[in-house]
């Protein structure tokens, strides 16, 4: 069964809803793995050992800690009895990210019709057309959106 995109929406909204009121955005200063491994007390070579790598390896990683890839992350959580979890949260709810994005769509569109009509004297400035193309994008057509034209 398909889901209705609408619905889909909603939800995801409200689950990020809640991950705004609970994940910090301010990373500590040394990054999250040097913070928490000094916090339970754990040295560089006793968390490389956990992970059966170097002690240098260590300190490169927490210097490095924004270019790990998941799996490495993963790992490393583990090792220091921790969930390592994973989210990309939206700076707007999704209905308005889609919104503004069909806004912008179909303004491009019509500034592209108005180049080629100004040559006529036929430019289109009614904002009723730029409310239906929005719909209609929206409704119709959603993924073009998001092209690059």
């Amino acid at each position: 069964m398909k889901v209705n995109r609408e619905i889909m929406c909603r939800s995801l909204d409200k689950k990020l809803i809640a991950l705004k009121n609970i994940v910090p955005f301010d990373l500590p200063e040394q990054g999250w793995i040097r913070t928490i491994r000094e916090a339970l007390g754990m040295t560089t070579s006793q968390l490389a050992k956990r992970l059966k790598i170097s002690q240098a390896r260590i300190v490169h990683i927490e210097k490095n800690e924004n270019n790990l890839k998941i799996s490495t992350l993963n790992k490393i959580a583990k090792a220091l009895n921790c969930a390592f979890v994973y989210y990309i949260i939206p700076n707007d709810n999704i209905k308005n990210i889609v919104s503004r994005q069909a806004h912008i769509k179909a303004s491009n569109i019509i500034g592209n019709v108005n180049k080629n009509m100004s040559l006529e004297n036929q430019l289109s400035d009614s904002k009723e057309i730029l409310e239906d193309l929005t719909k209609d994008l929206l409704n119709k057509n959603i993924s073009r959106i998001w092209d690059e034209d």
